[in-house]
């Protein structure tokens, strides 16, 4: 069972992320809510990302394994800070 991190500006954004990098549908994985982010002084400074831990039965999953590349790329997205 693949488990990843996967973050974004909200919990609900993490969450998309994450279950594409896997390509699984919500029903079929697990979720677990690290950190809900915040916005920071005025949605400028200090923001931190929403993080999320995804889990799902590798027969529910197109995607098996997200790779490194795949990982920063949704992590660059976003947080371009």
């Amino acid at each position: 069972m693949p488990e990843i991190e996967s973050k974004g500006k909200t919990v609900i954004e993490a969450i998309d992320n994450g279950l594409c990098l896997l390509g699984c549908r919500k029903e079929d994985a697990e979720i677990r809510i690290v950190s809900e982010g915040s916005a920071g002084l005025f949605g400028l400074m200090g923001s931190k990302p929403a993080v999320v831990l995804i889990s799902a039965d590798d027969s529910k999953c197109s995607n098996k394994v997200a790779t490194e590349s795949d990982q920063k790329k949704f992590d660059n997205k976003s947080n371009p800070n």
